[in-house]
């Protein structure tokens, strides 16, 4: 299994060497490839089929827990792929996703925003 991990916390206050040891397992009963369809199938049913998931990253946090960061990113027709806007996260253990209000607000808003700078009329001015 190839996945980028991201380990998630502050690891450093200072430069030069530093030396991580991880002797952690991680019970991943959730793979990124259903992850990122469950993150799109959400935001397809319940936001707009404009965004979709992209690769998963396992994320890793000091504190033993472990999650699946997806991104999600927009599209437009005459664009193509404009950005990424966020990302949900999915536990990797039971499939959850945090898909409270704050977090959607959040990602509705960022993908306003960047849908504005392609459609607004100063979009298209030289």
């Amino acid at each position: 299994m190839n996945h980028n991990i991201l380990l998630e916390g502050k690891l450093a206050d200072e430069t030069g060497k530093m030396t991580l040891q991880l002797n952690q397992t991680i019970e991943i009963n959730i793979s990124a490839h259903k992850a990122q369809r469950q993150v799109n199938q959400f935001v397809h049913l319940e936001i707009s089929t404009q965004l979709h998931a992209g690769t998963p990253m396992l994320v890793v946090i000091p504190d033993g827990t472990s999650l699946w960061r997806v991104p999600v990113h927009l599209t437009l027709p005459a664009f193509g792929d404009v950005g990424r806007v966020g990302f949900f996260h999915v536990n990797p253990q039971t499939g959850e996703m945090d898909t409270s209000p704050v977090s959607l607000a959040s990602l509705v808003q960022a993908a306003d925003v960047l849908a504005s700078r392609f459609t607004s009329p100063a979009a298209h001015t030289i």
